[in-house]
């Protein structure tokens, strides 16, 4: 058993302690600090703890890789500091990084998109297979839909898409660190039964011609309302006498905000993610072994880079405006094709040490959880990652062929098979090809054992690191 309490304060001491950290969260794999001084890290000192895969910063987020232990070292962590899941009230958190304050960038939009998008992947996770599991109840008639046990497990699987825009208010209120209540209210406007019931209608708002649209599981439109909110919440503070803030200040942003997210961000968060679907719509629909291809090969490199949670996003409009997404699946072969690359290390391997290091990351790998393949084994040796290429991009382009699709967002892995209702048979074959493929191509290829996981290793994934960010 691993001792989460030693590496949770090795951690955070080599972060540059607990007053250096201003915000803390984690996904699937990474803790995700945004931290007050970047010069206090001590890089050398994480990369030797036993339990750090590696880290990466990013966008101004400073990643440290854990993998499936992710949750026990955060756990441990929230119980040995002070620290919440909020950001502190210290002014020192809002100029983290002063070179960039106030300046815009990519970088910028990317860490608020998945930032805000982490923390609850593991809601989407649970949801996403038990939405698939009574999809495939109910095609086998083995679920009346006019049940009550029907009924409640849908709602169980339909509410976190459906209410999506209230958690991704609270978890990008707490990202920008701005006012919650109001972030809470801003997707209560898009969900309000009236607006909701009368999508696809139009209002009249002083001869302006309003279209009514549905924005239960959509991003886009309530990520733009609570950056707006964490800029016009403190302007508006600043300027209402202390006495009156409480009744005038969310009057004040209500009246501002009510229009800006009906007339202008909500069609424009919404009709982009459709026209972002219907690009990849296009792209898999007229050349789909390219599309997929491309995106199972790299998959390892997004993930590397930590722009996965990004891509979640994407995946998401696309099943809120197709019906279904079609990245999912290559995903969730590239994942297998990462496992496959495992075992195919694990049979060459000689050291008994080493054997069993590759079959825990094999099973990791199985289950969708890359990221000890990756660091582990891929940009440790370098020679497996042209395997996991392969494999990941020659599944990825069978599965597009083949027109598979998932009809809920969940991890891409075997165990979220339910999902891929009606293209169960593609997968099943994709996932064969793209783990013996991936293996056969590891064992072949072989790899210089003697490539310890210290500095050599370290080294390695530094170079890769930069020539991908």
């Amino acid at each position: 058993m691993k001792d989460y309490k030693q590496l949770a304060h090795n951690i955070v001491e080599n972060v540059g302690s607990e007053s250096n950290i201003s915000y803390l969260v984690h996904c699937v794999t990474r803790l995700r600090f945004n931290l007050k001084d970047k010069s206090l890290i001590n890089k050398e000192a994480l990369h030797n703890l036993n339990g750090v895969l590696g880290f990466l910063e990013q966008n101004g987020q400073f990643q440290v890789i854990i993998g499936e232990d992710v949750g026990n070292v955060y756990e441990e962590i929230m119980k040995q500091t002070n620290l919440s899941n909020e950001l502190n009230d210290s002014l020192e958190v809002s100029s983290q990084n002063e070179d960039t304050k106030g300046k815009f960038s990519i970088g910028k939009v990317f860490d608020y998109l998945s930032g805000s998008f982490a923390p609850i992947v593991p809601a989407f996770a649970g949801a996403g297979i038990l939405k698939g599991i009574i999809i495939l109840l109910t095609n086998y008639n083995l679920l009346n839909t006019e049940s009550g046990i029907y009924l409640m497990l849908n709602a169980a699987s339909d509410a976190t898409f459906h209410f999506l825009p209230f958690l991704l208010a609270y978890t990008a209120s707490k990202k920008l660190n701005t006012n919650t209540i109001m972030s809470l209210l801003m997707a209560g406007i898009y969900l309000y039964p009236s607006i909701i019931n009368n999508a696809g209608q139009s209002i009249d708002v002083f001869g302006i011609n309003v279209p009514l649209l549905r924005y239960s599981a959509t991003v886009l439109p309530i990520l733009l309302s609570v950056w707006i909110v964490s800029k016009l919440h403190p302007w508006v503070e600043k300027r209402v006498v202390s006495y009156l803030r409480v009744v005038l200040v969310p009057v004040i942003v209500l009246i501002i905000m009510t229009p800006i997210n009906l007339m202008i961000f909500g069609p424009i968060g919404y009709y982009s993610g459709l026209g972002l679907g219907k690009v990849f719509e296009w792209l898999f629909a007229t050349a789909p072994w390219l599309g997929g291809l491309v995106d199972g090969a790299t998959r390892p490199f997004v993930i590397l880079t930590g722009m996965h949670s990004v891509m979640g996003t994407i995946m998401i409009n696309n099943i809120e405006t197709l019906g279904y997404d079609m990245l999912g699946p290559v995903h969730a072969v590239a994942s297998m094709a990462a496992a496959g690359m495992c075992f195919g290390v694990f049979l060459r391997a000689k050291d008994k040490e080493e054997k069993a290091t590759f079959f825990s990351s094999f099973i990791s790998a199985f289950i969708g959880i890359t990221e000890p393949a990756l660091y582990g084994i891929a940009f440790r040796f370098k020679k497996p990652l042209y395997a996991l290429v392969i494999g990941g991009g020659v599944a990825g382009a069978l599965v597009a062929v083949l027109d598979a699709k998932a009809l809920s967002f969940a991890m891409p892995s075997i165990i979220s098979l339910p999902v891929y209702a009606g293209s169960i048979p593609t997968m099943m074959i994709g996932f064969v090809v793209a783990f013996v493929l991936t293996a056969f191509l590891a064992y072949v290829f072989s790899y210089d054992e003697s490539i310890e996981k210290d500095n050599r290793a370290i080294e390695s994934e530094k170079k890769m690191i930069k020539k991908l960010i």
